[in-house]
């Protein structure tokens, strides 16, 4: 478990219970490049020793579950989902953040669980759409990062959700997208409209004259 001053910003804490290389292979991830430099063992297994991390904080935090892999895709057994679920019930005082990369995984979570979902353009906007209509009882939020195209996705998606994250991609990669200012106006008007907290990495730096200020909001638990 990192923290509590991990890159990240919006998470106390991140908990990788899962290990391995990501199997999505998003073409932005920056996990995947970690584990390729630091020839890290690529194979998905889980982890017992940090399984049981959350229960050593004293403080109440925000703890990223799955912060360099994608936690439901087909390649993670259910079995350790349930053990992972097991813990967060153990540990009501904390507060879990999950972040979808592609299809939502349709199960029961824990009250004390924030569900997200990772839009880069429009061209995530059914998903977008989608995600929106599930787990009314829950946190649920959209980071739209890395910003990588338009972000137009339907006014009702903002009705629905509870949160909402910009960021621009990490790294330097080769064909690496810088967000255009119109776009994160547009993030920042919609989420004005629906009265939406937003946290603004700090990545977006390179943006700030024309920001008032950098908005790092939070939502209230459930």
């Amino acid at each position: 478990m990192n923290g509590p001053h991990n890159p990240i910003g919006w998470c106390d804490y991140t908990w990788n219970p899962v290990k391995g290389m990501c199997p999505e292979a998003c073409e932005y991830c920056y996990a995947r490049r970690i584990y390729a430099r630091f020839k890290y063992d690529p194979e998905i297994k889980l982890d017992e020793k940090e399984l049981l991390a959350p229960y050593k904080l004293k403080k109440p935090a925000r703890i990223f579950c799955g912060s360099m892999i994608e936690m439901f895709h087909q390649d993670i057994h259910g079995a350790w989902l349930h053990q992972i679920y097991d813990v967060i019930v153990d540990n009501p005082q904390h507060t879990f953040q999950f972040l979808y990369h592609f299809s939502p995984h349709h199960g029961i979570f824990p009250y004390n669980c924030w569900l997200g979902l990772t839009v880069t353009s429009y061209r995530d906007a059914a998903k977008a759409l989608n995600f929106s209509k599930t787990y009314p009882d829950h946190i649920k939020f959209i980071s739209f990062e890395p910003l990588l195209g338009d972000p137009e996705v339907p006014d009702e998606v903002f009705e629905k959700i509870d949160w909402m994250i910009i960021g621009a991609e990490t790294g330097n990669r080769k064909g690496k997208v810088e967000p255009r200012k119109e776009w994160i106006a547009k993030l920042l008007n919609a989420a004005d409209t629906c009265n939406l907290p937003v946290y603004m990495k700090d990545n977006l730096h390179s943006y700030w004259h024309f920001i008032s200020e950098l908005r790092q909001e939070f939502p209230e638990r459930k």
